[in-house]
């Protein structure tokens, strides 16, 4: 069962940092969109990281998962990212190695919700 972590005391600076650090420390990065005038599926986009970055706000669903299913050809991880929902809502997926979020968690001092 994946793991949720309780992300609601994070400032939107404490998030930048967070997102900025573990995209140092990923395994893969990427954006999507959902443009429901174009199709009721996400597309994946080619943003930079920093034009990702610009649409996050305080009213962006924030995220850090601990995956318990993952692609049998990848490594155990954490998914970290944000929904931006404007008119059109944008993704951004972070992978995380299990081993490099120990003290990611304890630096935001992240607990599990129930």
């Amino acid at each position: 069962m994946d793991i949720f972590y309780n992300t609601q005391k994070l400032s939107l600076l404490q998030k930048t940092e967070l997102l900025n650090h573990c995209k140092e420390i990923c395994i893969d990065w990427w954006v999507d969109k959902l443009d429901c005038s174009e199709s009721f599926a996400r597309q994946r986009l080619n943003m930079s990281f920093d034009e990702i970055m610009s649409k996050l706000d305080d009213s962006a669903h924030f995220v850090v998962i601990d995956r318990s299913y993952y692609p049998i050809d990848e490594k155990k991880h954490f998914e970290i990212g944000f929904r931006a929902m404007t008119t059109i809502d944008y993704f951004l997926f972070i992978w995380v190695e299990d081993e490099k979020m120990a003290r990611i968690i304890e630096k935001y001092n992240l607990k599990p919700m129930r």
